[in-house]
C-alpha cells in the first residue's frame, strides 16, 4: 500500500509534459503492438495462400502429366493401327509433351521437400520408360513389339501416376488441414492478443485521461489560486508606500509599484521597455549599477543606503535603499529586488532638529550671557548708586557743594549708563523672542546718521574727541529707522569708549550699486586679531574696558549683527592694535 503511495505520489510529481510524453510514448507503443499483430497475422494468411496456391498448382501439373499421358496414349495407338509418318510426328510430340510437364512438376515439388520425396518415384519411372521408348528402338521395332511394350510402359506410368496422384491428394489434404488449424489457431491466438492490447489500450488511455484531467484540473486550480494569490500581492505591493521594483539579471527593470511610478513621475510600459538612464542622473545611475553589479556577483545586500537624489524635474530627494539578490532553486542569482523609502521628510526633520539643538545650544549662551550681565553689569551701576546716595544720606549736612555736586553727577552717569543696558537688554530681548517690530522702509541715512552725532557729540565732547561725517546727503536706504538709527548709535558708542582724547571719528555712507556701505572709522586702541574675530559672537566675546575705563557688556555689537542680519546685509571689521578699527555694515537699497 505505501509503495502504490509512493509511486502515486511520484506520478504526482512529475510535470504535466513530462506525463502527457509518457502517454503518447504508450500510446505510440500500443499502436505499434497491434499493427505488429495485424501484420503478422496478414503473413500467416499469405504463408497459407501460397500453401493453398502451390497445392493447386500441383494439382494443375498433375493433370497436365496426366493429359500428356492420354494423349501419348491415343496417338500410340493411332500410330500403331495406320503406322503413318503423321501418327509418328503427334506421338513423339506427345512425348515431348510428357518430358516438359514432368519437368514443370519436377521445378515445383523441388523446394518441398514432402512433395519430392513423393514425386521421386513417378519421376525415375517416367524417365525409365520413356528411354526405352526413343527414336531408334521405334524404327527398329516392329509393330506387335512396340505395341506391347508401349502398352507395358504406359501401364507403369499410369500406376505411378495413380499412386503419386493418390499420395499427393492424401498429401495436399493433410497438408491444408494442418494448415488451416495452424492458421485457425494463430488467428486466434492473434485475435486474443489483439484483444487484449484493444482492452489495455483503452484502459491506459482511459487512466492516463483520468489522471491527465486530474492533474489538469489541480494545476487549473493551483493557477486560479496563483491568479488570485499574484493579484493580492500586486494590490499590497501598489498600494504600499515604499518604492518597490525588481529587476533581472541584465539589471532592468522587470516590476514596478505604483508608489514607484508616482515618485518618479513615469509611465510604467515605457520603463520596462528600456533602463533607468532617465530615472536618474548620469553620475547617480552609475552608482547605482555598481551596487547592482556588487550583488549579483557577489550574492550580498545592501540596506539602509541613504541618498539624495535628482528627479528630472530638478527637485531632490532623499531616499533610503535596501536591494537583495534573487535566487533560484539552484542558488543562482537571477534578478535584484528593491525596496525604497522617501525619508526627504525625515531628513529635513533631522535637520530642523540640528538647527533646533544650535539654535537652543545658542539660546542656552544668550542665556547665560544675559544672566552674567544681570548679575554683574546690571547690578554694578546699582551697587555704585547705593554707595553714592547713602553717602549723601548720611553725610548730606557736611558735604560741600562741590562734593554733593559730585556725588549727583556719578550717580547720574551710573542711572545713563544703567538705561542704555536695559535698552540693549530689551531690545535683545525682543529679538530673541522674534517681537521686535521691524517696519522697513525707504529712509535717509543723512537723517539718521546726523541724530546720532547729536545723541554722542557730548560723550565725545567730555572726552575731547571729533565725530566727523563727510558723505553724498543724497544717500537713501530701504530699512527700518529705529534699527538702523540702533545699529549706528552703539558703533559710534563703542568707537568713543575706544578712542584716546583728542581722537577722531569718521562716519561715512557709500552707495555700491546695490546695496549702501556705512563705516564707522576711529583711531583708538584698536584690537588683537583673535578679539576682532570673535566680536560680534555671544559666546567668544570678552568686553574690555575703554580709554577711560569705561565698562561695557558688548551685548550692543551683537544687537548690531541681528539688525543688519535682519536687513539682510553683512557687519564686518577691520583692526590692528595701536592703530584704531574700522567697522562697517551693509543695508539694501530696495526691497
Amino acid at each position: 500500500m505505501r509503495k502504490n503511495v509512493s509511486i502515486l505520489n511520484k506520478w504526482r510529481g512529475i510535470p504535466i509534459e513530462r506525463k502527457i510524453a509518457i502517454s503518447w510514448v504508450i500510446s505510440i507503443l500500443v499502436v505499434v503492438s497491434l499493427s505488429a499483430i495485424l501484420y503478422l497475422s496478414k503473413k500467416e494468411l499469405h504463408q497459407s495462400s501460397d500453401v493453398i496456391a502451390l497445392n493447386t498448382e500441383l494439382r494443375s501439373a498433375t493433370q497436365d502429366i496426366l493429359a500428356s499421358i492420354q494423349k501419348l496414349e491415343i496417338s500410340s495407338k493411332r500410330f500403331i493401327l495406320t503406322g503413318s509418318k503423321k501418327d509418328s510426328v503427334k506421338y513423339f510430340a506427345n512425348l515431348d509433351s510428357l518430358q516438359n510437364n514432368l519437368l514443370r512438376l519436377e521445378s515445383l515439388v523441388k523446394d518441398k521437400p514432402r512433395f519430392f520425396k513423393l514425386f521421386l518415384p513417378l519421376q525415375r519411372t517416367i524417365r525409365n520408360e520413356l528411354y526405352k521408348i526413343n527414336h531408334l528402338s521405334f524404327s527398329i521395332r516392329n509393330a506387335k513389339i512396340f505395341d506391347l511394350e508401349i502398352i507395358r510402359i504406359e501401364e507403369n506410368i499410369y500406376k505411378k501416376l495413380d499412386n503419386f496422384w493418390q499420395l499427393l491428394d492424401d498429401e495436399e489434404e493433410q497438408a491444408t488441414l494442418e494448415q488451416i488449424q495452424v492458421l485457425h489457431s494463430k488467428i486466434n491466438k492473434n485475435l486474443n492478443y489483439f484483444l487484449i492490447l484493444i482492452i489495455t489500450y483503452i484502459f491506459l488511455l482511459t487512466a492516463l485521461f483520468v489522471i491527465i484531467t486530474s492533474d489538469v484540473k489541480k494545476r487549473r486550480r493551483l493557477a486560479a489560486e496563483i491568479a488570485e494569490s499574484r493579484k493580492e500581492l500586486d494590490t499590497i505591493i501598489n498600494t504600499a508606500p515604499a518604492l518597490i521594483f525588481v529587476k533581472d539579471i541584465e539589471k532592468k527593470f522587470t516590476l514596478l509599484n505604483k508608489s514607484f511610478l508616482d515618485f518618479f513621475k513615469v509611465d510604467k510600459e515605457k520603463v520596462l521597455l528600456r533602463n533607468n538612464e532617465k530615472l536618474v542622473p548620469r553620475n547617480e545611475q552609475w552608482l547605482a549599477n555598481e551596487e547592482d553589479e556588487a550583488i549579483i556577483k557577489n550574492k550580498i545586500s545592501l540596506s539602509n543606503i541613504e541618498r539624495q537624489t535628482t528627479l528630472a524635474n530638478g527637485t531632490t530627494r532623499w531616499l533610503n535603499i535596501n536591494k537583495a539578490p534573487m535566487f533560484d532553486e539552484n542558488n543562482n542569482v537571477v534578478g535584484i529586488v528593491g525596496v525604497m523609502d522617501d525619508i526627504t521628510r525625515r531628513i529635513e526633520f533631522q535637520n530642523a532638529l540640528i538647527d533646533t539643538q544650535k539654535k537652543l545650544e545658542e539660546l542656552n549662551k544668550q542665556k547665560d550671557k544675559f544672566f552674567s550681565i544681570v548679575a554683574h553689569d546690571l547690578r554694578s551701576p546699582f551697587t555704585g548708586m547705593l554707595g553714592f546716595a547713602e553717602i549723601l544720606s548720611e553725610d548730606y549736612a557736611e558735604l560741600s557743594e562741590e562734593d554733593k555736586k559730585f556725588y549727583i553727577d556719578n550717580i547720574q552717569l551710573s542711572l545713563k549708563s544703567l538705561l542704555s543696558l536695559i535698552d540693549n537688554l530689551l531690545t535683545w530681548a525682543r529679538l530673541n523672542l522674534n517681537r521686535a517690530d521691524y517696519n522697513p522702509k525707504e529712509i535717509s541715512l543723512a537723517e539718521i546718521i546726523h541724530s546720532v552725532i547729536r545723541s554722542q557729540n557730548i560723550a565725545a565732547v567730555n572726552k575731547r574727541i571729533e565725530l566727523q561725517s563727510d558723505f553724498n546727503e543724497n544717500i537713501f536706504a530701504f530699512a527700518d529707522p529705529d534699527m538702523v538709527e540702533t545699529v549706528v548709535r552703539n558703533l559710534v558708542s563703542n568707537a568713543i569708549k575706544f578712542t584716546n582724547a583728542e581722537g577722531i571719528i569718521k562716519i561715512n555712507a557709500f552707495d555700491n550699486g546695490q546695496s549702501i556701505k556705512v563705516e564707522i572709522e576711529d583711531n583708538g586702541v584698536g584690537m588683537k586679531p583673535e578679539i576682532a574675530n570673535n566680536l560680534f559672537k555671544i559666546n567668544a566675546h570678552a568686553t574690555s574696558k575703554g580709554t577711560n575705563d569705561e565698562k561695557g557688556t558688548g551685548l550692543g555689537l551683537i544687537i548690531c549683527k541681528e539688525f543688519v542680519e535682519k536687513h539682510g546685509g553683512t557687519i564686518s571689521v577691520t583692526s590692528e592694535a595701536g592703530q584704531g578699527t574700522t567697522i562697517s555694515f551693509t543695508l539694501p537699497k530696495k526691497p
